[in-house]
């Protein structure tokens, strides 16, 4: 049975310098998810995080494989230079939609160790949990107006900007949510079935590294991942 993807985490520390981390992202969606992502790592990354977006978009496979290669390329560059960022995550961001080959798609990533924020249905989803309770199976149109219903500016064809001001006070709420949520798929042996969303858990590493920051009289500096994440 396939399970839910998880990020490894450990200390990392520094007396001296500001220590970063890349998350670097390949995603099927062109505006809403970068968006949202963004406005995430701006407010909650404090300067410890960069975001940097793989120039594709497409089907599930696509992502995926564009995620694997992208991770290849950092592997190798890592063994060669010191200059490289000594920390990053390689993530595929997607949904269940009506696309193709996504059970394929979600084993090639869990193989490669690319890390996956996946929705079912849709990435919109993730900010209605942050609004209403929400747990029934829908189709990706009903909870797109949904989320128009009760985040009046955005519309998924006319406006499909997440509105974070209004939400971002309310990431621990909805990230229970989802997290009960994606634990009832895992117990029906459906672990990525409706509903559900993995969205919450790489807004959670932008969020616990950007708590790292250097703050007046600090003396260590943490971030959450592993140095396993280049192997």
């Amino acid at each position: 049975m396939m399970q839910l993807p998880s990020a490894p985490s450990i200390q990392r520390k520094s007396s001296f310098i500001q220590p970063k981390v890349e998350i670097v992202i390949a995603c099927e969606g062109k505006v809403t998810e970068k968006h949202y992502l963004n406005s995430c790592k701006t407010a909650y990354g404090s300067g410890m995080v960069q975001i940097r977006w793989l120039p594709i978009t497409g089907v599930p496979m696509t992502v995926v494989n564009a995620a694997v290669e992208e991770r290849k390329v950092l592997l190798e560059r890592a063994r060669k230079s010191a200059d490289s960022f000594d920390v990053f995550r390689v993530w595929a961001v997607f949904d269940r939609d009506e696309h193709p080959e996504v059970p394929e798609a979600l084993e090639l990533a869990r193989v490669n160790k690319i890390d996956v924020a996946f929705s079912n249905p849709c990435f919109e989803i993730w900010p209605l949990l942050h609004l209403i309770d929400y747990g029934a199976v829908h189709g990706r149109h009903k909870v797109q107006s949904m989320l128009n219903e009760v985040m009046p500016s955005y519309h998924h064809d006319k406006s499909p900007v997440v509105d974070f001001d209004m939400i971002k006070d309310n990431f621990g709420r909805a990230y229970a949510k989802a997290d009960y949520l994606n634990r009832s798929r895992s117990d029906d042996c459906d672990p990525f079935g409706c509903p559900m969303t993995t969205v919450g858990v790489l807004v959670k590493k932008i969020i616990e590294n950007g708590k790292g920051a250097f703050s007046r009289g600090a003396k260590v500096a943490n971030t959450t991942y592993s140095q396993s994440a280049r192997r």
